[in-house]
């Protein structure tokens, strides 16, 4: 698929490259006819016949020169590199116990406050602080071996031993203690004395090394006055020398460095990615060859480049631009200045169900689908789009100019969306089967100067997504509701996390009924009313909390409330009998401890587990089969009963209901909505109300509105009833004074029917 290359290292426009040319001079000319080494065999062989001479004369006193020299090293600098060891160990102490320190005061308590040690961190410190202290130890214990027995920088040894103790006696082993026994608290003291004692130490250390330095300048003075004996002789022999030299030295300087000068040139020109310097080439010598193959790098470099800006904006899968460019690109249309001005559309399109395509057919024709889908997106936008794929199964339309009037481009827009989706629903053939892909496409139209990249990509990123929502296989007009909805739904999603603590939440409660209108139980519904937003719709918190993850800790509360409630309900006698119905999210139900939590709450309680239905759906109970049916039948023996919710919408089969340990189905409203006016519906009803029948589970209708929906459930041999026709969801107490009300009506109406 070819792309236009990006920054090649080509010349200025209409200025072409000059040739780097090396001077060619006498006696230049003549010495590159011979290699470098012939050149410098002939010079040193005049240079040695001198440098005997000179030598001569100069070798002793350069011998004792040289001798001097290694005393000072062996007496001086091997001491000063032994304490400067001691002082780098002493400071690496302190970076350790800093940085176990910093990474302490990071993790802090949240709510105490308090730094806490990260144990890996600590005791990895540890560890090397107690190894620097033995080379501490060991380094010091070499250095006083040799030391004068007297003088003062035996005076100073001894007080800097004495510092180095107190160092790592009262400020290493502590702080050692401390780290080992993870106490921030203690480490942070004995680091702050650890500091101390080290300031105190490396007074004393730098006075040693200040001796040590002292007596090394004395040693020093002393061979430099044998070396300018020396000098002074060989001085009076070198002019001869240098001039002779000198001539022959300045043409092999020219012969050489005059083509490095060139070969420098052309280094400057690649450094400004310029590989296209030509470089004339004369010579037989080393420098020539040098030179021939630094006109093949530069050709190698150019090709290098290119490869390389390919691999930076390009994807390597479909060879389609890949986020980099399309940013680059999309900042061009931006910009107010561009040549080519008018609306723009960009379109995201995420490829439906391609999840599925990988998982049942594999990578590799996952793989080929992307190209395949590549290939079509690239033969609808070229050459007057840009496409681009920007990850996984993502790619971006960025149209050419539309033009400034807003309906027009629009329409344009709307025809290249059309044509893309046709192009990409059209057949493709994998493993012999022919397959139609689709894809959810998210519009946003814009012009110079309106926003950024990232604003732009966010923005189609929303409308695609609506897209995905509203069916899949279309396209979506970014509406600025979409960002008022989303920044609605993170405040909500924020404000979440504290609700419980805040009280926000409460339990309302929902009345459930049997065939003879007599209360049996109810169904416990999760309200939140915030401050701000209002009353929130279960559907949506609940969503946003699952997303968010916060559902667990929310479901948790919500089961201690209801045990709270039934526990309330044991002490009211006309309440005493009622069972509680609560509905248990997926993730809630996968928790490992969630069967041992509620059987806690249970007993915390006092309560009959047999009051106590958890509601699961049929989507959360296929997902683990085996753990699903191990935590139901462990709560069922302690009492816990089951009802399957929204029976009917879900994808359960008769032997799943068989294997779980359920006593409830639970018929959906979707079902009971037209079970009065509808066959399909009231045969739909009458099948599943048999299929619990034979299964011995009892049944109950949600969502009954209306006399007429009860009585036809009724006749179909429903057992239990819910909805408004009885009442709406209700605070505790309201449901409380609801109940009280309804047993005295039908304590004083025995013979009548079911109460309204």
């Amino acid at each position: 698929m070819p792309w236009p290359h990006l920054g090649a290292g080509a010349a200025p426009a209409g200025r072409a490259p000059l040739p780097a040319r090396a001077p060619r001079r006498w006696p230049g000319r003549l010495l590159v006819r011979w290699t470098i080494g012939t050149r410098l065999l002939a010079l040193m062989a005049l240079a040695a016949t001198i440098g005997i001479t000179l030598t001569a004369s100069g070798l002793r006193g350069m011998a004792d020169t040289a001798a001097e020299l290694q005393r000072v090293h062996d007496e001086r600098m091997v001491p000063v590199r032994t304490l400067s060891q001691i002082a780098q160990l002493m400071l690496h102490n302190q970076y350790q116990l800093q940085l176990v320190l910093a990474r302490a005061s990071i993790a802090s308590d949240a709510r105490s406050h308090q730094p806490a040690l990260d144990a890996a961190a600590a005791r990895s410190a540890a560890e090397a602080i107690a190894g620097n202290a033995r080379q501490i130890t060991a380094l010091w214990e070499g250095y006083a071996a040799v030391l004068a027995p007297d003088g003062a920088e035996h005076a100073a040894a001894r007080a800097f031993a004495l510092e180095r103790d107190a160092y790592l006696r009262e400020g290493i082993a502590p702080a050692l203690k401390a780290l080992n026994d993870l106490d921030a608290a203690q480490a942070s003291e004995r680091a702050q004395a650890a500091r101390r004692l080290y300031t105190q130490a490396q007074s004393r250390l730098q006075t040693l090394v200040a001796l040590q330095f002292s007596h090394a300048q004395a040693a020093y003075e002393l061979g430099m006055q044998r070396y300018r004996r020396t000098r002074n002789c060989a001085l009076l022999a070198l002019p001869v020398a240098i001039v002779l030299l000198g001539l022959l030295g300045w043409g092999q300087i020219r012969a050489i460095t005059a083509p490095l000068r060139v070969a420098r040139s052309v280094f400057k020109r690649i450094a400004r990615g310029q590989f296209n310097t030509p470089i004339d080439i004369s010579g037989r010598d080393e420098i020539s060859a040098l030179l021939r193959d630094l006109s093949g790098l530069q050709a190698r470099l150019a090709d290098n480049e290119r490869e390389l800006d390919h691999l930076v904006h390009y994807d390597q899968l479909t060879g389609l631009p890949n986020r980099r460019l399309l940013r680059e690109r999309i900042a061009q249309a931006l910009n107010p200045r561009a040549h080519a001005s008018g609306q723009r559309a960009l379109l995201l399109l995420d490829l439906d169900h391609f999840k599925t395509i990988n998982d049942t057919m594999g990578h590799e024709v996952g793989d080929r689908y992307l190209q395949e889908m590549a290939r079509r997106l690239d033969s609808v936008a070229q050459p007057r789009h840009f496409v681009a794929r920007i990850g996984g199964d993502e790619f971006v339309v960025l149209s050419g100019p539309l033009g400034s009037d807003a309906g027009a481009a629009l329409a344009q827009a709307r025809e290249l969306a059309q044509e893309l989706l046709q192009r990409l629903g059209a057949p493709w053939q994998a493993r012999e089967q022919v397959h139609h892909g689709s894809a959810s496409m998210g519009m946003y139209l814009f012009g110079p100067g309106q926003g950024d990249t990232t604003e732009l990509l966010k923005r189609a990123d929303l409308a695609m997504y609506q897209a995905k929502a509203q069916g899949r296989n279309q396209w979506c007009l970014f509406d600025p509701q979409m960002q008022i909805q989303l920044e609605h739904h993170a405040a909500l999603t924020a404000a979440l996390r504290d609700a419980v603590r805040l009280e926000q939440l409460a339990l309302h409660l929902q009345p459930q009924m049997n065939a003879a209108g007599q209360l049996v139980g109810a169904e416990a519904l999760l309200r939140w009313r915030h401050p701000v937003h209002g009353q929130v719709a279960p559907d949506l918190f609940i969503a946003l909390a699952e997303a968010a993850g916060t559902i667990v800790p929310i479901g948790n509360w919500v089961l201690q409330q209801a045990c709270l409630q039934l526990q309330a309900w044991s002490r009211q006698p006309e309440l005493r009998g009622l069972k509680l119905s609560v509905n248990v999210s997926a993730r809630q139900f996968k928790q490992a401890d969630f069967s041992a939590r509620v059987l806690r709450l249970m007993q915390r309680h006092g309560l009959d587990a047999s009051r106590l239905v958890l509601e699961l759906t049929e989507s959360m109970l296929i997902d683990d089969i085996d753990d699903t049916v191990a935590k139901m039948r462990a709560l069922h023996r302690h009492g816990v009963r089951f009802a399957l919710d929204d029976f009917g919408t879900g994808y359960s089969s008769l032997s799943l209901l068989r294997e779980l340990p359920l006593q409830v189905l639970k018929i959906d409203r979707s079902f009971v909505r037209d079970v009065a006016g509808d066959e399909g519906s009231a045969t739909l009803v009458r099948a599943i109300v048999a299929l619990a029948g034979s299964l011995g589970l009892q049944t109950i209708a949600e969502g009954v509105e209306t006399s007429a929906q009860q009585a036809a459930l009724l006749a179909q041999g429903c057992h239990g009833y819910q909805g408004y026709l009885f009442a709406r969801p209700m605070p505790a107490l309201r449901f409380l004074r609801w109940a009280r009300l309804r047993a005295r009506r039908a304590a004083a109406a025995p013979d009548s029917s079911t109460a309204a």
